[in-house]
């Protein structure tokens, strides 16, 4: 026998087990702005939701504390009812043997009195057992015990985990708790059933007759065949159900089997791959009795017992080897109610199904776009990702093939020195715009990045602790999210193509990059697909575009763009050798001609059917998140442009085309006549990549971080004791600055956006309160830079870093005027983008994008919310002018790139510094025009509003 386990009967399980339906759970959400993150926060915050549960019993109701998980509110809630109640919740750490007694003893309350009128599914069970004729009057499948009753089925499993991947074996372990209760129950080792030996009470049945519903007396219930002979094709079938019958009875009767005792049931696949809740049927596998094998957990399976051939697409789709033909249907008792319930099931249910199985089938049905989705190879930034997080896919993916939850590990460390990163920089030297760019890609790769970053580790195991696969990549991200999420991508895009392609050596790392190492010692914990799942592999393009002519990519990759498109199949009806020869013989009749070429054209109309479409859905062009075909005519798109082609479809593609025809014997039809798959796309919408994306495409440490580090070389030089930050956001700069010794003592931001001074308020409130350094204030005010604050007047530095261009052209130059006419700093330091660099930072493929004779196109702004961006010609003409009104000099300089190299610094910086020595005094309260959100001192640690 295999070794026990630990099984702990939750509050909530326990609640469950006194009150069943009579347990009323209300949760509420609490918002609690005391732990918003930054005391003295003028602007209203919400905090961290929490929850808190109010439970309901028949005879008081209790109250929880808050958590952060609604589940452990739920807990709670549920421990206080039973504390009240005086019931202590026991530790059950049981044996194998205690295991065996606890199983008789739930067989035992299962066949009770009290039991048959349980809301419990099983209950329904019993109650339709009652109403089977003859002898199997009062008889219960063992396989529905086995499969309804979690308490029976995780007791098996503390006996022989094996039985999470061999459900057989619960029902052999059924089989012998009850043989040990031969008073009480009639278990026949030639019949899976279960049968009280005692009849019920006369009064009980007759109660519960009076209740059941008349609603279902016959009924047809559309299922789906799943033969076992692979070259018979999965077909529709009708069910024959009745409330006078048990519905496995109807079921055995399709398969050919005596009764629903000798039919199994399988685990549920949800309603999210064939929208209602599912499950296969097929018959018991025929294996030895031999209950010494039994008891001890051995799953050793003799293949001379088998008597029929082996169903590889019912085995796919629910883990096991299942033998003999199956059936995929909706219909069974649910809690609380007598009622049998059904729902037809389609053919394009079992296909969803199969298409479910694997990473990239998940994400295509969560889209809703079977064929034209596909799981991305790359993680970006999670407002560009569509659809589940790669986390999400991969847990569900575990759950459905029956793997322990995924373990995520995520780690941080250091990494290269800014000065190296500078002096790396200082080697760029070659001209030419080609050169520039070769020079910064190779600085991506040298540049690791700046401080500290994250990266994760994946393991998946099964849930005997077996190692699945650990995947380990080596890439470092600035945000912890962003290493889960790209970890959990490189399992799941694996997974992807040890589906796609099972020749996939295990031992080896299925990719070359050196940016990630998996491992697999076992990939054979799954069942090989049936059906190839790869719908793009050896495929016969016929491309018709509207365009004929080839038109370079205008869509840049990183873009998020919006398509409303429709996929059909389409058969031309002509034969062409039928059809000339008749067309021939008609036109010979002129009386007839006209007549019959209308015939004729009617006659040669192709069939088209409609299989997908989408009315709007969204994706990242690069990232592989859409077919090739639909990205490639949509990048050479301009919006509102319409573009249809066609393509010839692959074998491979016909379960994708299935999963999403409503009529599958139509499309099967049309399939087997070679049709054309008609793509037909409109272009909706485009955001274009955003600027931080397109840089970090080619800059490590990123230009924000580059930016920081120049102001604080300044702030050194100039030994500066105040800052303001105009624009300041979300408080970047300031944050990073207080990573550093420096000679500030007071810092000041200025911003209009109440969100982004909140996030700067708590990002500046935890690092003051925690870390040691010379600030003794800092301020944060509601308010805009083109209107002037005498508290900000003769400041020793101020910084606007990227937030004239979200100004209109004018507005920027008033504030060129109001500062340093008005604010007056000491040193001022503004930067803005350098509009002739986004020729280099839109390029998608600059490597292989071929040059046409077209006229070229002027680059696009880096973020859609900017109202203007300058060359340098512009810029330092704007900066010199101001300088020379103010009695300022001026110095250009910039970062990302070289400023001697063509065309230019990326982000290009303008150093004012004041001539004159003496400044004019502005009365302190004349001119108080913005509002304080924030404030920090040191003194005595006070946060004020």
């Amino acid at each position: 026998m295999a070794g026990g386990g630990k099984h702990t009967p939750t509050p909530k399980a326990i609640i469950h087990q006194k009150f069943g339906a009579k347990a009323s759970y209300r949760v509420e959400e609490v918002h609690d702005s005391s732990q918003s993150g930054c005391p003295g926060l003028a602007i209203p915050q919400k905090g961290p939701c929490l929850y808190r549960c109010h439970l309901q019993l028949p005879d008081f109701s209790v109250v929880s504390n808050v958590f952060k998980k609604k589940k452990d509110s739920e807990q709670s809630a549920a421990e206080l009812a039973l504390d009240k109640l005086g019931i202590l919740p026991q530790n059950d750490d049981l044996t194998v043997d205690e295991a065996w007694d606890e199983i008789v003893g739930r067989i035992k309350y299962i066949f009770s009195d009290e039991f048959l009128s349980a809301e419990h599914p099983l209950g329904a069970h019993l109650r339709a057992a009652l109403r089977r004729d003859g002898e199997r009057c009062g008889s219960v499948p063992v396989s529905v015990i086995a499969t309804f009753d979690a308490k029976i089925n995780s007791r098996c499993k503390i006996i022989n985990p094996s039985v999470e991947s061999d459900p057989f074996l619960a029902i052999s372990y059924v089989m012998k708790a009850a043989a040990k209760l031969s008073d009480y129950i009639v278990a026949s080792p030639h019949v899976a059933s279960l049968r009280r030996k005692n009849a019920y009470p006369s009064e009980i049945v007759e109660a519960l007759a009076t209740h059941v519903s008349d609603s279902l007396h016959s009924r047809e219930v559309a299922a789906v065949y799943i033969p076992c002979i692979d070259e018979e094709v999965v077909e529709l079938d009708t069910l024959y159900i009745s409330s006078d019958r048990h519905y496995l009875d109807s079921i055995a009767e399709r398969l050919g089997l005596k009764d629903g005792s000798q039919v199994m049931i399988s685990r549920n696949f949800g309603k999210a791959s064939c929208g209602s809740e599912c499950r296969l049927y097929f018959d018991i596998p025929k294996k030895s009795s031999d209950n010494s094998s039994e008891a001890s957990g051995s799953s050793n399976e003799d293949s001379s017992h088998i008597k029929k051939s082996r169903n590889a697409r019912a085995s796919y789709i629910c883990g096991q080897d299942i033998h003999g033909d199956a059936i995929l249907a909706s219909v069974g008792y649910r809690w609380k109610s007598d009622d049998l319930d059904y729902a037809d099931v389609t053919v394009n249910s079992f296909y969803r199904i199969c298409c479910g199985m694997s990473p990239n089938g998940i994400y295509k049905i969560s889209r809703q776009a079977v064929i034209a989705a596909q799981l991305p190879f790359s993680f970006t930034t999670k407002s560009n990702w569509r659809g589940p997080l790669p986390r999400e896919i991969l847990c569900l993916f575990c759950h459905q093939h029956r793997l322990a939850e995924p373990i995520l590990s995520s780690s941080t460390a250091p990494v290269k020195l800014l000065s190296d990163i500078f002096r790396s920089q200082k080697k760029l030297k070659v001209s030419g715009v080609d050169e520039a760019n070769e020079n910064l890609s190779r600085e991506k790769e040298d540049t690791p990045g700046l401080g500290h970053g994250f990266r994760c580790e994946v393991k998946i195991f099964t849930k005997s602790q077996d190692l699945v696969l650990e995947c380990s990549p080596r890439k470092f991200y600035e945000k912890e999210n962003d290493a889960i999420q790209n970890a959990s991508l490189r399992a799941l895009l694996w997974f992807s193509k040890f589906f796609a392609d099972l020749d996939v050596d295990g031992e080896q790392p299925c990719d070359t990059d050196d940016d990630q190492d998996i491992k697999s010692p076992s990939p054979n914990v799954f069942a090989a697909p049936p059906i190839s799942q790869n719908e793009h592999s050896s495929e016969s393009k016929t491309m018709n575009v509207l365009s004929a002519e080839k038109r370079v990519q205008s869509i840049t990759n990183g873009s998020v763009v919006s398509i409303c498109y429709s996929l059909s199949l389409a058969v031309d009806s002509e034969d062409s050798s039928d059809g000339e020869s008749s067309r021939e013989d008609i036109e010979s009749n002129e009386d007839m001609e006209s007549e019959v070429d209308a015939e004729y054209s009617a006659n040669c109309e192709p069939s088209i059917d409609l299989i997908e479409s989408n009315e709007e859905i969204e994706f990242e062009v690069g990232t592989g998140s859409m077919n090739p075909h639909i990205e490639s005519a949509v990048t050479q798109m301009t919006v509102g442009e319409y573009s249809s082609f066609s393509i010839t479809p692959p074998d491979a593609a016909e379960a994708l085309i299935l999963a999403v025809a409503s009529d599958t014997v139509r499309t099967r039809s049309l399939l087997s006549e070679r049709p054309s798959l008609n793509y037909s796309i409109l272009l909706l919408g485009v955001k274009g990549p955003s600027e931080e994306r397109m840089e970090a495409a080619f800059f490590k440490p990123p230009l924000s971080k580059q930016r920081v580090e120049y102001a604080l070389k300044h702030i050194r030089e100039s030994s500066a004791s105040t800052l303001v930050d105009f624009g300041c956001g979300s408080g970047s700069l300031l944050d990073s600055l207080l990573d550093y010794p420096t000679s500030l003592q007071t810092i000041i931001g200025v911003d209009i956006s109440p969100k982004g001074l909140a996030r700067a308020a708590k990002m500046l409130h935890l690092k003051l309160n925690k870390e040691a350094c010379n600030v003794k204030s800092a301020t944060l005010y509601d308010g805009s830079i083109l209107e002037f604050d005498s508290r900000l007047h003769d400041v020793d530095i101020g910084t606007c870093l990227e937030v004239i261009e979200h100004m209109e052209e004018d507005q920027a130059c008033e504030f060129g005027e109001k500062v340093l006419s008005l604010f007056h700093p000491k040193l001022l330091i503004v930067s803005t983008p350098n509009y002739e660099f986004n020729t280099i930072l839109q390029r998608s493929t600059p490597e292989t994008q071929e040059e046409n004779n077209s006229e070229p196109q002027l680059p696009k702004f880096r973020n859609h919310d900017h109202k203007f961006e300058w060359t340098r010609e512009q810029f330092n003409n704007w900066a010199s002018n101001l300088a020379k009104r103010h009695n300022y000099s001026v110095e250009f300089s910039g970062v990302g790139g070289s400023g001697e190299v063509e065309p230019g610094f990326a982000s290009q910086i303008a150093v004012f510094k004041r001539e004159a020595s003496s400044v004019e005094n502005v009365a302190e309260s004349s001119m108080q025009r913005y509002k304080v959100i924030w404030e920090w001192k040191k003194e005595d640690g006070d946060k004020k509003d």
